[in-house]
C-alpha cells in the first residue's frame, strides 16, 4: 500500500529531487496517483531533446492513453526551461516548473518509482511509423517540380482510414541547406505518441544522422505550420533560426503565437 507523507508540496518536491540527484545528470520527474515517473539527460549534452523532452516523449510511447492523465500534473525538472521543454509542455502536457533543487528533510517518500528511458538523450520510442525511417535517398525520388508538391507527395506515404483519429495525419515536413539540397524528412506519427509531430520526428532524425544542428540558411518545407512543440525544437535547434525560411500550405490554431513568429522567415503557400 503507498502511504501518502503529509507535507507541503515544495517539502515533496526538494525531497524527491534529493532522492533522485545523480552527479552529471539533469533530472525531470512527475507524480500520478502514488506512482513517480522519472528520468536523467546528461548535462552537457547538446541536443533536440532533454530531460522533460525524455519524460514526455517516454510516457507517451510506453502509457499511451493513460500518459493524458500522468501529464495533467506539474512535471519538474533540475535544469532550465528552454522554448523546446515549453512548447512541448504547452501542446501535450499542463504544467511545468524548472530549476528546482534538492533538500534533504529527513521524510520519506512512499511512491512507486518508474525510470523512463535510459542514459540516451533520447527516450526510445516504439511508436515511430515506419514511413518515417525510410531513407533519404527513397525521398530523393519523389522530387516534383515544386517544394510543396515534393513534401506533399511525402504526406501522402500517410494512410487514412475512417476513424481518422486512429491513423496518422497527412502532415510531413522537409529540410532543405540553403542551395536546396535536401538533408532530412518527417512525417506526424502521433496517433499514440502524441509528440511525434513531423517537425519533431524530422529534427530529431537529423540530429542522429549528422550529430549537428539545423544548419544557417535553411529552408523548412511543411505542409503545416509548425505548433508551439515543434516551433520551439525547431528555434532551439537551428544554428541561427533568424536565417531560417519556413514555407507552409496550412495555418493550424496550435500554431498561433509561437516562438519562431518573429524570428524566422515566414512564406505562406498557396494550394496545389
Amino acid at each position: 500500500m503507498v502511504v501518502l507523507v503529509p507535507m507541503s508540496e515544495e517539502v515533496l518536491v526538494q525531497q524527491i529531487t534529493f532522492d533522485l540527484a545523480r552527479p552529471g545528470f539533469d533530472l525531470a520527474f512527475v507524480s500520478h496517483k502514488g506512482i513517480l515517473y522519472y528520468t536523467y539527460f546528461p548535462k552537457g549534452i547538446s541536443a533536440p531533446s532533454s530531460a522533460v523532452v525524455k519524460l514526455i516523449q517516454g510516457l507517451f510511447d510506453h502509457h499511451i492513453d493513460h500518459s493524458f492523465f500522468i501529464l495533467r500534473n506539474r512535471l519538474y525538472t533540475t535544469a532550465p526551461v528552454t522554448a523546446m521543454c515549453q512548447g512541448m509542455v504547452k501542446v501535450v502536457a499542463k504544467r511545468l516548473q524548472g530549476e528546482v533543487s534538492g533538500a534533504d528533510h529527513g521524510v520519506q517518500v512512499s511512491f512507486e518509482k518508474i525510470l523512463v528511458g535510459d542514459d540516451d538523450v533520447f527516450a526510445p520510442v516504439s511508436l515511430l511509423s515506419p514511413e518515417n525511417q525510410l531513407p533519404l535517398e527513397k525521398i530523393k525520388t519523389f522530387e516534383q517540380d515544386s517544394k510543396i508538391k515534393w513534401v506533399q507527395k511525402i504526406a501522402a506515404l500517410n494512410a487514412r482510414g475512417e476513424i481518422l483519429h486512429d491513423y496518422d495525419r497527412d502532415i510531413a515536413c522537409m529540410l532543405l541547406d540553403s542551395s536546396g539540397e535536401i538533408l532530412a524528412f518527417g512525417l506526424n506519427s502521433n496517433s499514440k505518441n502524441k509528440t511525434l509531430h513531423a517537425e519533431v520526428n524530422m529534427v530529431q532524425r537529423y540530429f542522429r544522422d549528422h550529430r549537428r544542428k539545423l544548419p544557417r540558411g535553411a529552408q523548412l518545407i511543411t505542409t503545416r505550420k509548425p505548433c508551439k512543440m515543434c516551433a520551439g525544437m525547431i528555434h532551439d535547434w537551428s544554428e541561427d533560426p533568424a536565417t531560417l525560411e519556413i514555407h507552409y500550405l496550412e495555418d493550424d490554431k496550435s500554431s498561433l503565437n509561437t516562438v519562431l513568429d518573429s524570428v524566422a522567415k515566414w512564406i505562406r503557400l498557396d494550394s496545389v
